[in-house]
């Protein structure tokens, strides 16, 4: 083999550029990624995964408290409840934006497989921020398919690809089995190389002295900590609501904001700058270290500093920036403007 042949066939690591995860809902659910949720039926997976859709399409806040700024797409595909009497009614009872949630027309494509080259194409022309295959047994031609080794590697890695191709998180739902004395992480969804190829499982278990508590466990997870158990509690009475919400990491290590795969460099930088100065001025070292943390160079920050009108002012021999002209002028016995 020639050198020039060689050159085409191998990479060397020296020459690929390092980037960082990016989160749609961290730690739990990676842009580019697949992550599993898996519980019992009935344990209330689709009810949660449907709640977390209606947060994403409507940009309010994820479970944790993060706010989202702005509405994401979702593809939510889902072969045992009705779009219309089941689905979408659920949706808006939490509330969601309709318009930013879309599926795959069954009844047109006779039959839907979970690698199927029409969910790509969906994927590919809606640009959704997030994939939801629920249930994944639902959508495998033959069920021997998810035992086989061999086939299920084929598989994930078919859906791996279009999750880092388009930039989209991918979770696929699916029942546990019933491996008594097994670990939970090897009760899923068949052959082990469906759980190697998640970067993070999710698992729904019921609370043992509560009927209408749930846990959600993450019981893998191969890019960041592990991350905190977290609760939700469906009742009949007053219906679906987080019980519990725990930030894993602190305020350092956490992402502020949550960014659809779409969104520019210069659009994160201004919707970071707008957040940081919501309750009035800031040190302008303090919010240029704390953006440069997320990875933002020093072009980035100062041309969405000025998209936004962001002005200097002067206190103390320090510089601060403000977000609007209302707070100079309220300051302006204090402050100096640039």
């Amino acid at each position: 083999m020639s050198m020039a042949q060689l050159s085409n066939l191998i990479s060397r690591y020296a020459d690929v550029a390092a980037v960082p995860i990016r989160w749609l809902w961290y730690p739990y659910i990676a842009y580019g990624k697949i992550t599993l949720l898996q519980g019992d039926p009935g344990d209330g997976k689709s009810t949660m995964m449907l709640n977390l859709i209606a947060a994403l399409s409507s940009g309010t806040n994820l479970p944790d408290g993060t706010p989202l700024l702005r509405q994401f797409r979702v593809i939510y595909q889902c072969s045992e409840d009705d779009a219309a009497d089941t689905i979408k009614p659920r949706l808006e009872a939490f509330g969601a934006e309709c318009r930013n949630i879309a599926f795959v027309k069954e009844e047109a494509c006779d039959g839907l497989t979970l690698d199927d080259e029409r969910i790509r194409m969906a994927i590919a022309e809606y640009k959704p921020a997030l994939v939801v295959i629920d249930p994944i047994q639902a959508y495998i031609g033959n069920d021997s398919d998810l035992q086989i080794a061999a086939r299920a590697r084929k598989l994930m890695r078919r859906i791996g690809l279009w999750a880092s191709s388009y930039g989209c998180a991918i979770v696929l739902i699916g029942h546990m089995n019933k491996k008594e004395g097994s670990k939970d992480l090897y009760r899923g969804l068949g052959s082990i190389d469906i759980v190697a190829a998640a970067r993070s499982v999710l698992q729904v278990e019921r609370d043992e002295l509560n009927p209408y508590l749930r846990t959600v466990q993450q019981i893998k997870n191969s890019l960041a900590p592990t991350g905190k158990p977290i609760k939700f509690e469906i009742c009949p009475e007053t219906g679906f609501r987080w019980e519990e919400v725990s930030n894993p990491q602190s305020e350092e290590q956490q992402p502020e904001i949550s960014i659809s795969p779409d969104i520019s460099k210069h659009e994160f930088a201004a919707e970071l700058i707008r957040q940081k100065l919501g309750e009035g001025a800031v040190e302008s070292q303090e919010i240029i270290s704390a953006l440069m943390q997320k990875g933002l160079g020093d072009k980035t920050i100062r041309e969405a500093k000025a998209a936004l009108g962001v002005r200097s002012i002067r206190k103390m021999r320090k510089w601060y920036w403000v977000l609007t002209d209302e707070e100079i002028n309220a300051e302006s016995k204090e402050f100096t403007e640039e």
